[in-house]
């Protein structure tokens, strides 16, 4: 199996790419790709790390496929930065790889910003090449959609040419909130072990979950503006499968409540 998790574009409060780094953490890299080929350092700039005023570390962009076997499943996970250039070339080689080792099915992760209330509970919708990839609970979006593409979904399309089939699964990251998002992550990892036939070991990010949520809450109840803007998106989605015409702009949702909540924990 194959999973995509790349940070960037469609990665929403970076959910999908830490549920992807999560899976793939102390997993052995198989392919690495060079960064002077596929990154400008000018938007994916290399972070420099100080410590009281010296640097101690520089950790450039990357793009690599991990392997790892939960529950003795072999899974091919390509984690790090979406590239900047050579998308046609990469999607080859993917398409190329995936058949090279008999991949039965993709699965991608990715994270949108949506307006709903924060919860312990994340909408997740998915798409699919195969209805039989759908899982009990799984639900599909049924609008028609136009939107800029992806890394990741440039490269499912060039893994579905060569015949395997995919299956996409999309958080509801409400769309005042930053990195890290718990819940976003949780409901991905959810889907994962799902399709998996596994259970993974989230009671630690389940409890940073709670945390982050009782402080989101917190937040919102000394704004009491704030608080009647973000309580009247509780159950303004209530399936996945339809968005509603009524909902709130990203405009009108920016203006009440991203100026204070853009970094809850400086508030």
């Amino acid at each position: 199996m194959l999973m995509f998790g790349l940070a960037g574009w469609g990665d929403a409060a970076s959910a999908a790419s830490d549920a992807a780094d999560w899976i793939a953490e102390d997993g052995q890299p198989i392919v690495t790709f060079d960064p002077d080929a596929i990154f400008d350092y000018r938007s994916n700039r290399p972070i420099l790390r100080f410590s009281s005023g010296e640097s101690q570390s520089l950790t450039w962009p990357r793009m690599e496929i991990v392997h790892v076997r939960p529950s003795g499943r072999d899974l091919l996970i390509m984690v790090g930065n979406e590239p900047d250039y050579a998308w046609s070339a990469i999607s080859d080689a993917i398409g190329d790889l995936a058949q090279h080792f008999d991949v039965s099915y993709l699965i991608t992760l990715g994270a949108v910003p949506t307006p709903v209330r924060h919860g312990e509970d994340t909408a997740v919708f998915c798409t699919t090449s195969d209805p039989r990839l759908l899982l009990p609970g799984d639900e599909m979006l049924m609008d028609e959609i136009v939107v800029p593409a992806s890394a990741g979904t440039v490269f499912r399309s060039a893994v579905e040419d060569v015949g395997i089939e995919a299956v996409g699964y999309w958080a509801q990251v409400p769309q005042y909130v930053g990195r890290p998002y718990h819940p976003a992550v949780i409901g991905l990892l959810t889907k994962v072990a799902a399709q998996l036939g596994t259970e993974f070991d989230i009671s630690e990010i389940q409890a940073e979950s709670r945390v982050q949520i009782e402080r989101l809450d917190e937040i919102v109840s000394q704004r009491s503006d704030a608080a009647e803007f973000i309580d009247g998106l509780e159950g303004r989605i209530g399936t996945t499968s339809r968005i509603p015409d009524d909902l709130p702009t990203a405009d009108e949702i920016a203006d009440e409540v991203l100026k204070f909540l853009e970094n809850p924990e400086e508030n």
